[in-house]
């Protein structure tokens, strides 16, 4: 577990099977910040590269993100909201209003996906909420200073807060996500067909809509609860795994996973440690990687357009 403060090594792991009453320094920063720090980068890194699977598979658009969904735009909206009604909170106890946030908005692109036919209108719908929800937010935070300051602090996207009782609820929701995309990405191979093979071979078209709609959306708003919004990683990580070779929606979404929870463990560690006294946030991290990736990938695809 690598970080800014020097001195820790491996050694000090063996804090984690002793009492808090018998831990010195550096046992106290891997057991209570190192250790939560690494969990929530596993979870959001891994629920937005599965997320990004499964999106891009629906849209058949290698570029698709689970931001397009307004999970992220809907969560910002909920915490800036609250703060306008409550006053400043503690960063504990805006994650219900992100939560409550997020999943508004998703189920507002569920009632338009419900009745979708082509899986654009379901991007337009997500497009055009997180620019609503975008606006509304921008008119919160510029009638109230305190609503500024928290959305300023959660919209970066960064571990640094990640405590293990913060991470419970995430958990359990990437959990229910994860249980959702098995059947989500099963049935999205027979989408890949087409739409009229697909019915043709018995499959339900809203289903598998809806059911991979709920999974992008439980997933992304796990990571959002524990990283705040977080750009690429759900963009990034299927282009990683689709260049291993897997064949099926499923391993897609497994490999995607993985990658994505190893590029936000990077993002997070090297943030700490390449500027000594000067900390990137992960969701800089991210950006910067992912945003040069991006560019290399286009620059690519210009050169070799077939």
């Amino acid at each position: 577990m690598f970080g800014a403060r020097p001195g820790v090594g491996l050694a000090d792991l063996s804090a984690l099977l002793s009492s808090a009453e018998m831990r010195d320094a550096n046992g106290i920063v891997v057991a209570e910040m190192r250790l939560p720090r690494t969990l929530g980068g596993l979870l959001a890194g891994g629920a937005l590269g599965c997320a990004g699977a499964l999106i891009q598979t629906l849209t058949r658009n290698p570029l698709a993100d689970p931001g397009l969904l307004g999970v992220n735009a809907g969560a910002a909206l909920g915490i800036v909201a609250s703060v306008t009604v409550f006053g400043p909170l503690p960063s504990g106890a805006l994650a219900m209003p992100a939560l409550a946030g997020g999943f508004t908005a998703l189920l507002a692109v569920w009632a338009v996906g419900a009745a979708a036919r082509s899986p654009l209108t379901l991007v337009l719908a997500g497009a055009a909420l997180t620019a609503l929800l975008g606006a509304l937010l921008r008119s919160l935070i510029l009638l109230d200073p305190f609503a500024l300051d928290a959305y300023r602090d959660w919209a970066v996207g960064a571990l640094d807060g990640v405590r293990s009782g913060l991470l419970v609820v995430p958990a359990i929701l990437a959990a229910i996500g994860a249980g959702l995309a098995v059947p989500a990405a099963r049935r999205l191979d027979a989408l890949a067909l087409g739409d009229d093979l697909a019915q043709a071979l018995g499959a339900n078209l809203v289903a598998a809509r809806l059911l991979t709609l709920a999974a992008v959306g439980i997933l992304a708003a796990a990571a959002v609860l524990v990283a705040g919004p977080l750009a690429f990683v759900g963009l990034v990580a299927p282009y990683l795994a689709r260049a291993t070779g897997v064949q099926t929606s499923l391993a897609l979404a497994i490999v995607s996973a993985g990658f994505g929870a190893a590029l936000l463990l990077t993002a997070d560690i090297a943030g700490r440690i390449v500027a000594p006294g000067i900390v990137i946030e992960a969701g800089l991290g991210v950006t910067l990687i992912g945003g040069t990736f991006l560019i290399l990938l286009v620059r690519r695809q210009a050169r070799n357009p077939a």
